[in-house]
């Protein structure tokens, strides 16, 4: 197979773009989440869960579509859609609407519901086999540039136009024009399967490859570690915020930059760990023995991050060590992440590779949006779990099921690149 590499560099600029306007927005709606808009009270769990619904409901009929239909088209009018959407968020900053703001959230997470099957999928019809784990790496690296540019900006813009939010609203209205302009360069793909069926159940054909993908050989069980490390992402992006609180780092108003510090610290971390996993792999000689080690890596740091609070204060340095403990968990997280990705494009057969990625964005996004419930449930007043123990929780849970299925992930292959 011939590298297109100028549709794939088109394909990394779009989703860049995207991603930034993702976190961007959403980081910003999860400030005002955080005793903002309601004082005293946390809830950015709900906003998790409705970003992430779209994904559950809509993710099979996503995979099928990808399918039925050229993945770039899909690109390039998801690309288009999200112009939409951002107009629709300038208005809900505009009124400081907290309901308008959810309703933003749900359109945007349906637009990239719809996005992701298209964008994964589509990586094995531009880059041959041999190059698929270091395309997987700079896609991983340029997605968490994009949601630290996002994450870096939100708590800057938060304190400079609290205001004005409709400001940079403006901004990502550019952003994803300039992002459309960009997908557009990407070369005509013919449909990988034009004889499948469009089932009028928003889920597809999404529990019949569930079905299929349980039968080969543990597949649907790495798209299960994939899935909980997006839920212990999720868990750990709001205990971040949360960590502002007074009996933690003691972030006050106008301060909200220095947690969007520490979101660019874990970004960072999961940036090099990108670059990284990719040579890590080769060394180790099985990606499966990287995976293995990210896990504990995310694990031992998300056990670390209990001292923030209880051992150390603000006063005490304590914004340098979580600045600390969270490089080392984003870069084990790549380690972690990276080879899963990779093996999950590589292990489908042909014409089920969309749909197969749209089982894992339907669990991916089904355990973020459980990330969401969960971090509601553990904060509120009748658990009143603190942050840090929410997300260390919740980084054990991610070592204890890999530990079952240790035998399995330690003997994983990507026989093209090993």
């Amino acid at each position: 197979m011939k590298d297109d590499r100028n549709s794939f560099r088109a394909l990394v600029g779009a989703q860049f773009l995207g991603a930034f306007n993702d976190n961007l927005f959403k980081q910003l709606i999860l400030f005002l989440a955080a005793g903002y808009i309601f004082k005293d009270r946390d809830v950015q769990g709900l906003a998790f869960a409705v970003f992430a619904l779209p994904f559950v409901v809509f993710s099979g009929m996503a995979g099928d579509l990808s399918e039925r239909f050229s993945k770039r088209t899909i690109i390039f009018n998801m690309k288009l859609a999200e112009i939409g959407v951002m107009l629709l968020g300038v208005v809900a900053f505009m009124l400081l609407s907290w309901h308008f703001m959810l309703v933003v959230l749900f359109l945007m997470g349906l637009q990239s519901a719809f996005f992701g099957p298209s964008k994964y999928g589509v990586i094995p019809e531009l880059i041959g086999p041999n190059r698929l784990l270091r395309a997987n790496g700079s896609i991983a690296m340029t997605t968490f540039m994009g949601v630290l540019l996002g994450q870096a900006l939100a708590g800057p813009l938060l304190d400079s136009f609290d205001d004005r939010l409709w400001v940079p609203g403006i901004a990502c209205i550019v952003i994803a024009a300039v992002g459309t302009l960009i997908a557009r360069r990407m070369s005509r793909l013919a449909p990988q399967n034009p004889a499948q069926s469009i089932s009028p159940s928003p889920f597809g054909s999404l529990f019949k490859t569930i079905g299929t993908l349980r039968k080969r050989q543990g597949l649907f069980r790495f798209v299960l570690l994939y899935s909980l490390f997006w839920f212990n992402g999720g868990v750990v992006q709001q205990a971040i915020v949360s960590l502002g609180e007074s009996r933690y780092l003691d972030v006050g108003v106008g301060e909200k930059t220095l947690l969007s510090y520490l979101l660019v610290t874990l970004s960072v971390a999961i940036i090099l760990g990108s670059i990284c996993a990719p040579i890590i792999s080769k060394w180790l000689v099985r990606p499966g023995r990287t995976i293995i080690l990210g896990a504990v890596g995310m694990a031992t740091g998300q056990l670390a991050l209990l001292s923030i609070g209880a051992v150390i204060t603000r006063a005490q340095g304590g914004l340098w060590l979580a600045h600390g403990i969270l490089a080392w968990i984003g870069f084990s997280g790549a380690m972690f992440v990276v080879p899963i990705q990779t093996y999950l494009q590589h292990a489908p057969e042909k014409g089920k590779k969309g749909q197969t990625f749209a089982v894992n964005n339907f669990m991916n996004f089904l355990f973020i949006f459980l990330a969401g419930v969960y971090y509601l449930a553990v904060r509120s007043p009748q658990i009143g779990l603190g942050p840090t123990w929410a997300q260390a929780l919740a980084g054990f849970l991610v070592l204890g099921f890999l530990l079952l299925n240790r035998g399995l992930v330690a003997e994983m292959t990507i026989s093209d690149d090993r």
